[in-house]
């Protein structure tokens, strides 16, 4: 029996320590010999040639799903030395013009060959469009297979979003046809009662499918079937150019450039550079801020009404490179991947699954991220000083902003131990367009504070060819109109608007007092919402309270 602190003990760990170190020592070298040979030995090389044998220089190969890649050069070749465990099934390959091509991936020392089959330009009208839903086929479409059927997770995310229920959103149809929320004429703003005659351009952004053929005249409201997806999948990734209309009036479908291909074939734009195998090609374009321009960016009557384009463009977000995608396409984080496995998607990080919800006015944690609320209060002998400053944080063009209808609220609430509102003596009042009436049902005009907005007024008369036409009073002016900018004090990006509010304090005033300043976004002006029967709750975006002592 051995002991510790036995002279034998110590013996045997005096033998055994030197052979136990270099048995571990060779273990460890020989694993080390292992993984370095195989750590390096793994490399991919071929060529990149043309449907007719010649070679394509400056093509994109890719490990697929992988940020593994190479040019290839002058005479097509490429190789691609890589460290790692072989995850991927194809080898592929892209260039601007070419639909991707590829090759599986070989367990033998393979010289791949990739051939690349150029795309044929041009948009054929006769197209008829793949819907994005089952419930978008109509008769006589049995053997048509929607995008839902592939890319099951990403059309969930879509046809609920803003794009997808463009054409079918009860709040633009009223709006457009000049009714209320149970289909009857109503007050308030309607673009058909402004002209009965004409449909407009709305359809262009709205219900695009429907106004390729007839951009000027398209009722949203006899769209059927895949029109009435507004802005759908198959849609979306046929578009080849994007221009950006100095004038601003082109919006929607006549500044995109289509390819819609010839009967019996088929074609997908899209980020990716190793969709393989299918009928798919990357485009630059889906990733810029561009591609987003032509619903974007709109003048109606020569002003400048859908300006969120141009305000990022004049922004530090586009010197920076940043764009709209990078903010309301933002991953989800959980989807790895854009397709059924079955169907050849391959498992890719999250972060380069771009969401097809496309963040916006209804999402809550965008919008408030986006926009900083600070409150800073000083009390003086007789009276009572609040600084509010609304800074535009994270939003890469003017908050708000798109349609000129959307509205921010600044309020600031000033009360006593007794909870009596404190006068306001100097500074601004929330404008008429906050709503007239009571406070408790969200009306608050002439209430301490302040008011963002892009805010239009009617021009008094204007010449239809026919004689002079006027309209119905309407204040804040809808954006179809003629109308003139009245004011516009959004907030741009990375900028910031103090205001300051002078509260007069009685001399007998006890106890603390109390300030609350508050953030409240709409969609819409309140009065063309009341008109219309809507209930569309505010969104409060900000609220800072603070206690003064007297």
């Amino acid at each position: 029996m051995i002991k510790f602190g036995d002279s034998s003990t110590s013996a045997a760990h005096n033998v055994f320590a030197p052979v136990l170190f270099l048995s571990l020592f060779c273990m460890l070298f020989f694993e080390w010999i292992l993984f370095t040979a195989f750590a390096v030995a793994i490399q991919f090389s071929g060529i990149v040639v043309d449907p007719q044998g010649h070679p394509i220089s400056k093509a994109t190969v890719r490990l697929q799903g992988t940020s593994s890649s190479a040019l290839t050069g002058p005479t097509g070749h490429f190789k691609i030395c890589i460290d790692n465990a072989v995850i991927s099934k194809h080898i592929t390959a892209w260039k601007n013009g070419y639909y991707n091509g590829g090759q599986s991936v070989s367990a033998e020392g393979t010289e791949y060959s990739i051939v690349l089959n150029p795309i044929h330009k041009g948009d054929n009208g006769k197209y008829a469009w793949l819907p994005s839903l089952y419930e978008s086929l109509i008769d006589g479409q049995p053997e048509i297979k929607p995008c839902q059927q592939c890319h099951a997770e990403l059309t969930d995310q879509w046809k609920n979003s803003t794009h997808g229920t463009s054409a079918i959103n009860p709040l633009f149809l009223a709006f457009f046809s000049g009714i209320d929320i149970n289909g009857k004429m109503s007050t308030g703003p309607g673009y058909k009662l402004d002209f009965p005659n004409s449909n407009g351009n709305c359809s262009t952004c709205h219900v695009p499918a429907m106004a390729l053929n007839n951009p000027f005249n398209s009722d949203p409201r006899e769209a059927r079937g895949v029109e009435r997806e507004g802005v759908f999948c198959d849609l979306c990734h046929k578009i080849d150019e994007a221009r950006i209309d100095s004038t601003g009036g082109y919006p929607g479908t006549l500044s995109f450039r289509f390819n819609r291909p010839a009967e019996g074939h088929q074609l997908f734009y899209g980020q990716y550079d190793d969709v393989f195998p299918g009928d798919d090609s990357y485009h630059p374009l889906y990733k810029e801020s561009r591609y987003c321009a032509p619903c974007h960016h709109g003048k109606f009557w020569n002003v400048l009404m859908y300006s969120e384009f141009e305000e990022w463009a004049e922004s530090a977000y586009a010197a920076k490179n940043v764009h709209c995608q990078d903010c309301h396409m933002t991953h989800d984080g959980i989807t790895t991947r854009f397709a059924l496995e079955k169907e050849g998607s391959v498992n890719r990080s999250p972060e380069t699954i771009p969401s097809h919800v496309f963040n916006g006015v209804g999402d809550r944690v965008l919008m408030t991220e986006a926009i900083d609320l600070d409150v800073q209060a000083e009390l003086k002998e007789s009276d009572l000083v609040v600084i509010a400053t609304v800074k535009n944080v994270k939003a890469g063009h003017h908050y708000p902003t798109g349609n000129p209808m959307r509205n921010l609220i600044l309020l600031v609430e000033v009360s006593g131990e007794n909870g009596h509102d404190l006068p306001l003596i100097s500074g601004d009042r929330v404008p008429v367009w906050g709503g007239i009436g009571s406070v408790e049902k969200g009306n608050y005009a002439g209430l301490p504070g302040k008011g963002f907005a892009k805010v239009l007024r009617d021009t008094i008369s204007y010449s239809d060819g026919r004689g002079q036409r006027h309209f119905q009073p309407e204040y804040p002016a809808p954006h179809w109109r003629p109308v003139f900018i009245e004011s516009d004090n959004r907030i741009p990006a990375y900028g910031a608007d103090i205001s300051r509010y002078g509260f007069g304090v009685p001399t007998d005033l006890c106890g603390s007092i109390h300030v609350t300043a508050k953030l409240i976004f709409r969609k819409s002006y309140k009065n063309w919402i009341d008109a219309k029967g809507f209930e569309i709750n505010d969104l409060e975006l900000a609220r800072k309270s603070l206690t003064v002592g007297r």
